[in-house]
């Protein structure tokens, strides 16, 4: 088990968008949060909504 734990990498934005595919979706807060939408957030946290690369996070109201 800690063998296994020893050999977890942490991935960069460029590598996962090399396995997706390399294809970004379009995305602003009305897609993320829905209708009720939302606003930026600079500095995400607990509750955030994010982009699979979390190049966008936000606010949901």
């Amino acid at each position: 088990m800690i063998d296994k734990i020893q050999k977890i990498k942490s991935l960069s934005r460029t590598d996962i968008k090399r396995i997706s595919g390399g294809i970004v979706p379009p995305a602003s807060c009305n897609l993320l949060c829905g209708g009720a939408g939302g606003v930026v957030s600079n500095t995400p946290g607990k509750g955030d909504i994010c982009t699979p690369d979390r190049s966008l996070c936000c606010i949901c109201r």
